[in-house]
């Protein structure tokens, strides 16, 4: 440790020192605010030869409104600047000189006249794609075919993203994914996140951003990146919204007869700007109806390694759920310098699923030893609230500026389970037994967190960043089983109580730097980690105390208008989600269960990346991972009683390397078509402890796989648009599973009515029913076969209205100081 601390001091001290080097070609800097001196986003500089007007260079402003022109030839110059919703601004004419950098007079833009807006038809269209230099962004309405879709469905089809059979989020073939939502964690483990992301609809939704190495500005959880989901958020002046309706109907193929599952959204965006005050709100409504199944195919072995027996189960899951969002809030611009913001959020999910299921146990011969049928009851109700204070002051027009946010999250879970279970020797044979289980398993979850960010534009294009932040966490969960004994009920053994206390403190600074065709940012980021687990069924404590440094680096070469690369590098950390960490039991069946384990480790990663760009549009990427002590759930078995159940463990390195190319293009005009393809290679080695005999077991699974995303979207004449995607992963490993490879295809049109105010959406989602999940687990002495299918083929209709006043004003977008641990949260639902 001792000697790679060093070695990452020196190339921190020596990146530091050529960022900071001079550079003697002409260049200029400039800030574009609006009227109120807040920076304006995305405004566009042309830079113009004074001499003839002719066009030298264009620069697109940054969050801070900062524009910079570098490699400048000596001469006279003047910019001309334009924004959407703001009137033309230009400079004077001003002298460039190699020796010392030009600063423009900031320019400070004025609301174009709504008259003046009224006359403009805008036809442009965002691309589906965008590709920046931190990040990949996904533009969620400029895809028909995710009308009616789910914010799960949306991610499925992203680029690089895919999503497990358990629900768990990949990015280029990695686990360990971090999910924001408008820049605040999520604070729930794999399971539970999925469930809110099934049922957030995708016309709440406006942009997804995929981050594969963040800077240290971001807490450093996360093996793989962040996945930043955006919901709409208005920019214009007045009053204004949009409201959607939609209705799915499945289908789903049980026994030779069709089931037809319904699901309805509706969602509500309202947006009033108009002074110094803009408030905003939105309210989403879903019912869902849904079926599947689970067949998992077992083989148990005794210590000689010769077949004990083999056990096959089938789970048809039922379930009906209902969900509400809600968001309000508002920001006040004080004066020019200060602005004040508060956000309240809440989600309440009512589940009511009813799996039932079928284990049959065989003996090696293959004749049938016993049957076991089983159904369970469940409601399941969860509650999500936050409120976020923020606060951003601006000193100067050069982009200094400091931000702050005040958090609470609250999460509280209730679950109640009954689980009936009938015992028979054969099918229709002698009645050996029945069980009958009760479970009731409440949760509460609270986070408090506070963070302050400083930004400090330097001379010589140079910037400074820091900040610090401070999280606390309390989850107390409990789970009582009571058993049927000859109509008394009485007290199971695997009730328990579980209290988790946490205190994460966190600081940063890093330096960014422009110089000629070179720009290169270093961070260092530190966090300190204080934890506390207690058992109080069996008084049982035990204690976290650990300092880690995270280092990240980024260095930019442009060699010319149509080449860059950039090589990137980040130290992360995983840490266990909170229902990892649980040591509560869920059951499946009475012979499947999952449960958690006290123990687990925080795992590490040191990920490195090399991108090419081509064109500002094409680029080609080239990955490394290496990952220490991987959070792996581990199958595990008691060949005597037949039962399986599933555990979190530290059990081994993981190795990832891959190559990924994304290629937006347009074949024909009319049509366009974005590319990614992903070929990549996992490896876990490790050391399984098998129980039953009572030896350390290798394990050594690796496997090359691909990914290919494509979407294709076609417009048409007179309002018309259409869309045709779908994805392909081969075989893979997820955790350590052999996955079978996973495919599917989606059918979208829509059509614009009402002058462009409505919109029509149809999509026909997997309509061959290709999409399914199948796997294979082996080592040591698990043997275990997967098949899971759910109702994912389905229709959709949709109808979205915009209303209100259309001229445009600057958006604020901020991130809250929760970022890490809302992906970390759960209360055990099940589905």
């Amino acid at each position: 440790m001792k000697y790679k601390s060093t070695w990452l001091t020196c190339i921190l001290f020596f990146l530091s020192i050529v960022v900071i080097a001079q550079n003697r070609s002409g260049k200029i800097h400039g800030v574009i605010t609006d009227s109120d001196a807040q920076p304006v986003e995305s405004a566009t500089a042309s830079l113009q030869r004074a001499k003839d007007s002719s066009l030298v260079k264009v620069a697109v402003s940054d969050k801070y409104g900062q524009i910079d022109f570098d490699n400048l030839a000596e001469g006279e110059y003047f910019v001309i600047v334009t924004a959407v919703g703001y009137a033309k601004n230009s400079s004077k004419r001003f002298t460039v000189s190699a020796t010392s950098p030009y600063k423009l007079p900031t320019f400070q833009l004025q609301k174009a006249a709504a008259k003046t807006l009224g006359q403009v038809t805008v036809t442009g269209k965002r691309p589906l794609i965008e590709n920046k230099i931190d990040r990949m962004v996904v533009n969620v309405e400029a895809a028909p075919t995710n009308a009616g879709a789910s914010a799960l469905e949306v991610l499925e089809k992203s680029p690089g993203v895919t999503v497990s059979n358990e629900g768990e989020i990949s990015l280029k073939g990695k686990q360990g994914v971090r999910i924001m939502i408008d820049g605040k964690p999520t604070y729930l483990s794999p399971a539970d996140l999925a469930n809110v992301l099934k049922n957030l609809p995708a016309s709440a939704l406006e942009q997804i951003e995929i981050m594969t190495n963040p800077p240290a500005r971001y807490d450093a959880s996360g093996n793989s990146g962040i996945i930043n989901i955006k919901t709409k958020k208005s920019l214009t002046e007045g009053l204004n919204g949009s409201a959607t309706l939609g209705g799915t109907l499945g289908f789903f193929k049980r026994n030779d007869t069709w089931l037809l599952p319904v699901r309805s959204t509706s969602s509500l965006n309202l947006n009033y700007r108009k002074g110094k005050w803009n408030l905003f709100g939105n309210f989403n409504q879903n019912y869902r109806e849904g079926r599947g199944f689970l067949d998992l195919t077992r083989r148990f072995y005794e210590k000689n390694g010769s077949l004990n027996s083999t056990s096959f189960s089938h789970t048809d899951f039922n379930f009906r759920n209902n969900n509400y969002t809600v968001k309000g809030g508002f920001d006040y611009y004080a004066n020019k310098k200060n602005v004040f913001g508060v956000v309240l959020n809440g989600f309440g999910f009512f589940g009511r699923p009813q799996p039932t299921s079928v284990q049959t146990i065989n003996r090696p011969d293959g004749s049938i030893e016993s049957v076991l049928e089983s159904s369970t009851i469940n409601k399941n109700d969860f509650f999500n609230y936050s409120a976020n204070f923020n606060y951003k002051h601006t000193f100067d027009s050069t982009g200094r500026e400091l931000t702050a946010d005040l958090d609470y999250i609250g999460y509280n879970n209730t679950s109640q389970t009954t689980l009936f279970t009938n015992i028979y020797d054969d099918f229709g044979g002698n009645k050996l037994g029945d069980l009958l289980l009760y479970g009731d398993i409440p949760g509460n979850i609270n986070i408090y967190s506070a963070k302050a960010d400083y930004v400090h534009p330097l001379k010589n294009n140079l910037r400074l960043d820091a900040g610090f932040k401070v999280s606390y966490v309390k989850n107390d969960n409990e789970v009582l089983y009571e058993r049927d004994d000859n109509g008394t009920l009485k007290r199971d053994d695997r009730s328990n109580h579980f209290i988790y206390k946490e205190n994460i403190n966190a600081g940063y600074v890093s330096i960014n730097k422009k110089w000629k065709k070179w720009s290169g940012q270093a961070g260092l980021r530190i966090e300190n980690t204080v934890a506390k687990g207690q058992q109080v069924t069996n008084d049982s404590t035990f204690k976290r105390n650990y300092t880690s440094l995270f280092p990240t680096m980024y260095l930019n070469y442009e060699v010319n208008k149509n080449h860059a690369f950039t090589l990137s590098y980040g130290r992360r950390i995983e840490r266990p989600n909170y229902q990892d960490l649980n040591p509560f039991i869920w059951f499946l069946d009475s012979l499947t269960y999952r449960q958690g384990n006290p123990y687990l480790l925080p795992q590490y990663a040191n990920n490195i990346e090399l991108r090419h760009t081509l064109k500002g549009r094409f680029t080609t990427t080239i990955n490394y991972t290496i990952t220490n002590d991987v959070i792996s759930q581990l199958l595990k078995q008691n060949t005597e009683k037949r039962i399986t159940f599933l555990t979190p463990e530290n059990v081994a390195r993981f190795k990832n390397i891959g190559l990924a190319i994304n290629a937006p293009f347009l074949p024909v005009k009319g049509w366009n078509v974005n590319l990614f393809v992903n070929v990549f290679n996992n490896r876990y080695e490790g050391i399984y402890f098998n129980s039953f005999t009572g030896q350390n077991d290798p394990i050594d699974i690796n496997y090359t796989s691909a990914l290919v995303n494509i979407s294709n979207t076609l417009t048409f004449k007179k309002g018309w648009s259409g869309e045709v995607s779908g994805f392909y992963r081969g075989k893979s490993i997820e955790q350590l599973t052999i996955a079978d490879p996973m495919y599917f295809l989606n059918l979208g049109v829509q059509k614009t009515v009402l002058k462009g105010k409505g919109t029509w959406r149809l999509n026909f989602r997997d309509p061959f029913h290709w999409q399914q999940f199948k796997g294979h687990t082996v080592y040591s002495d698990i043997d275990v076969k997967v098949h899971n299918r759910w109702d994912n083929r389905n229709i959709t209709a949709t109808f979205s209205y915009r209303f209100g006043k259309n001229s445009v004003a600057q958006a604020r977008r901020r991130n809250s100081g929760v970022t890490e641990e809302q992906n970390r949260a759960g209360g055990g639902q099940q589905q």
